[in-house]
């Protein structure tokens, strides 16, 4: 009994040596891809076009809001006025109004998120791209995510520089190829 105890204890010692002699042959890096997707011009970019897109639903339920209004203020003027059947008829309007601004916001709401999720996506896949070029440029073992739960890292092993200027490379060159406008002059290197 007491010798299967040393030979456990021996074993797992020499596991823990094993794993620090193979750690200390890991190469590490560290990433902030929400930095990347916050600074980089693509970021930027799907980050403008969720805000007009935005901007042009919450004009239309605006128009919509203002409808509503109209139809309220008309019925809280007319009550005593108008008769039980008018005064229906203008509550089942206002009624059919709410339900539509109220249809057309959760609608707003759904594309938005459909909006942001095909975007973010579309800025992911090139920075996946470009963490796989420095990757294999470092000859590096393992990526972490910043905010996925990495208490400290030493600053030369964050890429996140790099690849944001690599992700942005990419997108200079893209607007000279579909469309010079939005082009945005400035040097985003290191």
């Amino acid at each position: 009994m007491r010798k299967a105890g040393i030979i456990l204890v021996a074993a797992v010692v020499v596991a823990v040596f094993a794993g620090t002699c193979l750690a200390e042959g890991l190469r590490v890096a560290v990433i902030d891809v929400n930095k990347i997707l916050n600074d980089s011009v693509a970021g930027q970019a799907a980050k403008k076009k969720m805000e007009a897109r935005y901007e042009e639903l919450k004009k239309t339920i605006d128009v919509k809001q203002d409808e509503a209004r109209k139809i309220k203020e008309e019925i809280d003027k007319q009550k005593v006025m108008v008769g039980k059947e008018k005064l229906k008829e203008k509550e089942d309007a206002l009624q059919a109004k709410l339900n539509e601004l109220r249809q057309m916001t959760q609608d707003g709401e759904r594309e938005m998120q459909t909006r942001q999720g095909e975007l973010t996506r579309e800025v992911l896949k090139s920075v996946e791209a470009k963490v796989d070029v420095v990757v294999k440029a470092d000859k590096l073992d393992l990526v972490l995510e910043k905010s996925a739960g990495v208490v400290h890292f030493d600053d030369s092993m964050d890429i996140t520089k790099r690849v944001l200027a690599l992700v942005d490379g990419d997108a200079k060159a893209a607007p000279e190829i579909k469309a010079a406008p939005g082009n945005k002059g400035g040097g985003g290197g290191k």
